[in-house]
Formats: structure tokens, C-alpha cells, sequence
């Protein structure tokens, strides 16, 4: 409760609180006048309309229903085989992506990290790694591996060593060190003090990122596939190159079904060790 004297207090101030907001206002729309200049001017040098996308909108959604409705479930067994390949590929591709990235974010962590080269070394592959987009990687690789389910597995499992790297070397870099400290006074070793002290504290955490990344190889596996081969995205890719428009809406509708399936399954996951 604010108290009468307190009141009084706010009113006696109240102009130059007034001030204050008027201030922050102000400031406010002029970021705001600013970013619809800018975007603006990039409209102009683009190219963009806005307005014939809602004039042109009804067109667009009949030539959509025309083309894509009603689906056609003449291949489900296909989908279904292919699906299925593209959860292993998902699933073994996170697996070593995210066992890779924690040995890297022990050698880079501020915590864990003891050789200053080795942490440079491999600080800068990952971040590397990681901003390059995995439809480069899928482009530039497509020479070396050629095109499969093999291309398909390394460019999801460089995705997720890339960013997991990054995510492990936080969450040990946030453990408690006292334990750490604790084993480090007995004598304890590095490999030691890693499995009875760093490993307990973050397994669940890892485990967490670990599903989370299984979530986002299936949902980046139909444009993977569709560039390197291999799972449901390239069986998507030959729809569309013949123009099989509700074959492609068929196995759209499959995809979107499995990404769901795998988010609750790894919500619930989640609620069990966390």
C-alpha cells in the first residue's frame, strides 16, 4: 500500500514525471517513425507493393485450393517409408551432433576449458560452422558426398553441433563450482571431476537441448532433403519438380503431423527430468 504522504509526494513531483513520459514518447515514436522510413525506402529499391498482395489475395487463394485440394493419399505407404526415414536420419544425426558438441563445449568452456589453443581452436570452428546456413552446407558438400541420405545426415548433424556447441558451453559455463572446486581440492582428476561433477549437474539440461534438437532436424529435414536427398524432403522435391501439387500437399500435411507428434513427445520427455 502507498502510503497518503507518499501520494502527495508523487503529485508534488507529478510534472516532472510527466516530462519524463512525454520523453520517452516522444523517443519512442521517433524510433518508430525511423524504422518505417527505412523499410520504407527498402520497399522502394526492392520493389516491394504491399497493396496488390491484399488486392491479389482472393486470385491467390483460388489458384492454391485448385492446385493443392483435395490431397491425394495414393502414396501413404511411400510418405509413411520416407517419414520414417526421416526421424532416423533426425534422430541419429542430433545424436552425434550433440555428443560431438559436448566434448567441444567441455574443451571451450570457461569452467572446463584448461588448453587456451584448443579452445580458440575449436570456438572458431564452431561458430563457423554455425553461421553458415545448412542449405550452404547441403550446396557445398553436395561435390564431396554427393546426393543421399548420407549428405543429408552430415549437414543436419553439422547444424546441430554448430549451435549446440554454443548452448553446452553456457550451461557449463552457469553450473555451481563448488562441487568442482570441492573435487579439485581432493585431487581429483579432469576426467574425474567431469563425470561426478559437471556430467550429473547439466545431464538433464543437455538432454532437453538434445530433443530439442531432434524438434528442429525434422522440421529442416524437408528443405535438406529436398537439397541434399534422403527422407520425406525429397520425395517432396520430386512432387514438385513433376508438379504433383496434391501429392506435395499430402506429404506437407504428414510433415506437419510428425513435427507435432515429436513436440509433444519431447514436451512430455521434458516434464519427466527437468
Amino acid at each position: 500500500m502507498i502510503s497518503y504522504k507518499s501520494k502527495s509526494e508523487l503529485l508534488a513531483k507529478h510534472p516532472f514525471a510527466l516530462n519524463f513520459f512525454k520523453k520517452r514518447l516522444l523517443r519512442f515514436l521517433l524510433i518508430t517513425a525511423g524504422i518505417l522510413a527505412l523499410a520504407s525506402v527498402g520497399a522502394r529499391l526492392v520493389g516491394f507493393q504491399i497493396l496488390p498482395i491484399f488486392l491479389k489475395l482472393p486470385q491467390a487463394l483460388t489458384r492454391f485450393f485448385k492446385l493443392y485440394l483435395p490431397p491425394d493419399f495414393s502414396e501413404v505407404s511411400k510418405l509413411f517409408e520416407q517419414l520414417w526415414l526421416t526421424v532416423l536420419l533426425a534422430v541419429c544425426s542430433a545424436t552425434v551432433g550433440v555428443i560431438l558438441a559436448y566434448f567441444s563445449a567441455l574443451a571451450i568452456s570457461k569452467t572446463t576449458g584448461k588448453i587456451p589453443v584448443l579452445r580458440i581452436g575449436i570456438r572458431f570452428l564452431a561458430t563457423l560452422i554455425r553461421n553458415i546456413p545448412s542449405a550452404i552446407w547441403a550446396i557445398t558438400l553436395l561435390m564431396a558426398f554427393w546426393f543421399g541420405e548420407f549428405l543429408a545426415f552430415i549437414v543436419m548433424a553439422l547444424g546441430t553441433y554448430g549451435f549446440m556447441t554454443r548452448v553446452f558451453s553456457d550451461m557449463i559455463d552457469e553450473t555451481n563450482t563448488n562441487s568442482i572446486e570441492a573435487l579439485e581440492a581432493t585431487g581429483a582428476s579432469y576426467w574425474q571431476i567431469i563425470a561426478q561433477a559437471v556430467f550429473p549437474e547439466t545431464l538433464p539440461v543437455a538432454v532437453s537441448w538434445a530433443l530439442y534438437a531432434v524438434e528442429s532436424n525434422i522440421r529442416s529435414s524437408t528443405i535438406i532433403g529436398m537439397l541434399a536427398g534422403g527422407g520425406v524432403g525429397y520425395l517432396i522435391g520430386i512432387y514438385k519438380h513433376f508438379r504433383k501439387f496434391e501429392l506435395l500437399f499430402t506429404a506437407v500435411i504428414f510433415v506437419v503431423i510428425t513435427i507435432l507428434v515429436a513436440d509433444q513427445v519431447s514436451t512430455q520427455i521434458r516434464k519427466r527430468i527437468l
